[in-house]
């Protein structure tokens, strides 16, 4: 499949190996003068080559795993990070070129990660659900409000455990400022009477 990003075994130009260099240990001259089959994944990482020159260079996925990047978190070892699949393209071609759970499990791995692919087509790419996200927020209300405000108002808790919303630090209060009163969230999380005490609702 060929995409923006550069398709497998594709030869960069030029300009693209210069822009995959730039600042890194790889001076012009010797960049220009290597073998196609010479810029594999481990000689990226070893001259310290970003995630910014390889975008820069279209450099995507399918063609990092041609390179020996085999596994989604070689990508996240060059500096790529949830961010990247905001970008429904880089996304989907990560997708395809490792499987939806895998670059869910390497990309999804921190609160922060959890707000960046909040609302995004990533979720439906990857096929996350709210509860994948709040299970990395726990200990990070600030961050688990920022979830709940990029997913639909109102329906997003369909399904998400008490448990995810306590360790998370979600309480009647926050909720409320998302759109989640009692009836919603007895409604959609399904709670029992002592969760509903913990999270802050009187009967």
């Amino acid at each position: 499949m060929t995409t923006r990003h550069g398709r497998v075994g594709s030869t960069p130009d030029v300009r693209g190996r210069l822009a995959i260099f730039h600042g890194s240990s790889v001076g012009a001259e010797e960049a220009l003068g290597l073998e196609d089959s010479a810029i594999t994944f481990d000689l990226l990482m070893r001259h310290g080559v970003k995630a910014v020159n390889l975008m820069a260079a279209g450099v995507g996925p399918t063609s990092l795993k041609a390179r020996g990047a085999h596994a989604p978190q070689q990508l996240r070892q060059l500096g790529f990070d949830a961010l990247h699949l905001c970008d429904p393209d880089f996304c989907n071609e990560a997708s395809m070129a490792y499987g939806a759970r895998p670059v869910a499990s390497a990309f999804l791995a921190t609160a922060n990660d959890a707000v960046a692919l909040a609302g995004t087509e990533a979720m439906h790419i990857l096929d996350l659900q709210s509860k994948d996200l709040l299970a990395h927020c726990a200990g990070f209300p600030g961050e688990a409000v920022a979830v709940l405000q990029q997913l639909t108002p109102g329906t997003s808790l369909q399904d998400v455990p008490a448990k995810l919303l306590l360790d998370a630090g979600l309480r009647a209060e926050s909720l409320k400022q998302c759109g989640y009163g009692l009836a919603g969230v007895v409604a959609q999380v399904g709670p029992t009477g002592l969760e509903l005490s913990k999270l802050g609702y009187t009967m």
